[in-house]
């Protein structure tokens, strides 16, 4: 049994040698890279740069450090590096796809991971990526929130232009027209659908003269109107009634109670 034992230690060691050993071959004698990606010429500028300064660096370079090297770009998702014998190397890249802008300066991806894009690149990001920013969440939580509300959003007709947290745990939607909804900081989803079953039943047609709607009631919404700044509290449609009430109040009126 000790023997037993001895035996796979030493072979077990073997192993990691030869993958290591395997890795650093990759880039010995290398005279050709090439790279397969769908990648602007500036993008593809930044990674060969990378890749030959990597290259160039004392040592034994292995597949592992060009592969990180490219991934330090910032921008880029995944990358594969293998040897094309007998001089070449082959760099497989996949670019990280943006789906909203994060702050002042960084993206988030779909999987809600930072990214930051230099200004100096041809292909820069769509001007209508929705912008999130949080004061307690970091970027996965707030992708999370987002696409907890945005297909609700989308099925109902309308976009999510801004998600925003305050330092309270908040949340607060702007549409796409720039109408405010306040959802608080608990059952978002639950909330905003509130808020859609009175966009439809009440506010489709007005819905360009509300600047804000508060959805923390439990039986309705506040409206804010922008042009006599009324506040109106407006209960879902009831489906057993072929014309559900609408209640309103004047400023100062409630006409629910807000969680």
């Amino acid at each position: 049994m000790i023997r037993l034992t001895l035996w796979f230690v030493v072979v077990a060691a073997a192993v990691v040698v030869g993958l290591r050993y395997a890795d650093s071959l990759a880039t010995l004698g290398v005279s050709r890279v090439r790279v397969e990606a769908d990648l602007t010429p500036s993008e593809l500028d930044q990674v060969r740069q990378a890749i030959a300064a990597e290259l160039a660096r004392p040592g034994v370079r292995g597949a592992a450090h060009v592969a990180a090297a490219v991934e330090r770009l910032g921008w880029v998702r995944q990358v594969r590096v293998r040897r094309q014998l007998p001089d070449g190397l082959r760099v497989a890249i996949v670019r990280e796809t943006l789906a909203a802008s994060w702050g002042e300066e960084g993206f988030l991806t779909t999987g809600g991971d930072v990214v930051v894009v230099p200004p100096g690149l041809d292909r820069q990001p769509p001007d209508d990526l929705p912008v999130l920013k949080a004061s307690l969440s970091d970027g996965v939580q707030a992708m999370d929130v987002y696409n907890l509300l945005s297909g609700s959003a989308r099925h109902a007709g309308l976009r999510i232009g801004r998600l925003e947290e305050d330092r309270a745990g908040s949340w607060t939607v702007e549409l796409g027209d720039g109408t405010e909804v306040v959802l608080g900081a608990t059952a978002l989803r639950a909330r905003f659908q509130r808020f859609l079953a009175v966009y439809r039943g009440a506010l489709r047609d007005t819905v360009a003269q509300v600047e804000r709607i508060d959805a923390r009631y439990h039986a309705g919404v506040a409206v804010r109107w922008t042009s006599d700044v009324r506040l109106a509290s407006v209960q879902p449609p009831d489906r057993r009634q072929a014309n559900p009430p609408a209640l309103v109040a004047r400023a100062g009126g409630s006409g629910g109670t807000r969680q």
